[in-house]
């Protein structure tokens, strides 16, 4: 994770969901460590899908380009952002 890209190992986890293309518009919320200032965050991304490969173990990995960032409250487990489509559990490398 960098400023303006993110490396994800994408894992859909029993869900038929689809790989991302290049050139893809995606909405990525990364969990951040609580902080007892600020309570439990999220970076919220706007990213653009830049390529997909395989990783050292067939792992599919996506690379996105940031375009806007934002951080919003985190609470029970779930982010406060309306209308989530699909989901896909995915590590930041």
């Amino acid at each position: 994770m960098s400023r303006s890209g993110i490396l994800v190992a994408w894992n859909a986890d029993g869900m038929a969901a689809e790989l991302p293309k290049p050139g893809d518009l995606l909405s990525v919320d990364i969990e951040l460590p609580a902080n007892h200032s600020f309570g439990r965050r999220c970076m919220h991304c706007q990213a653009v899908v830049a390529r997909v490969s395989a990783g050292a173990k067939g792992e599919p990995l996506v690379a996105m380009q940031v375009n806007q960032m934002q951080f919003r409250s985190y609470t029970n487990g779930r982010f406060n952002a309306k209308g989530t489509q699909g989901e896909a559990r995915c590590s930041v490398m």
